[in-house]
């Protein structure tokens, strides 16, 4: 029939959520860089801040929504 996941089945939208986000403590943007050669070295690509955690994009979201006023991923930019 089709390819739909079943009741037992996870959702590859559940799944995907369940990814860890990396994001910046600073301004809370997604856009996180390495520097290549150093595994462990990150910084922000909008404001340089070094300080980057990691959550699930949910969590990320709130973050996000209390800090500016709306959520990121239903706007239109």
């Amino acid at each position: 029939m089709s390819n739909l996941p079943t009741k037992t089945e996870k959702s590859p939208k559940k799944e995907y959520n369940n990814i860890l986000v990396h994001y910046c403590k600073e301004c809370l943007s997604l856009k996180v860089m390495r520097v290549v050669g150093m595994e462990e070295a990150c910084y922000c690509d909008n404001c340089g801040c070094t300080d980057i955690k990691q959550t699930s994009i949910e969590e990320w979201e709130q973050l996000y929504r209390k800090k500016h006023g709306f959520t990121y991923l239903n706007s239109t930019y």
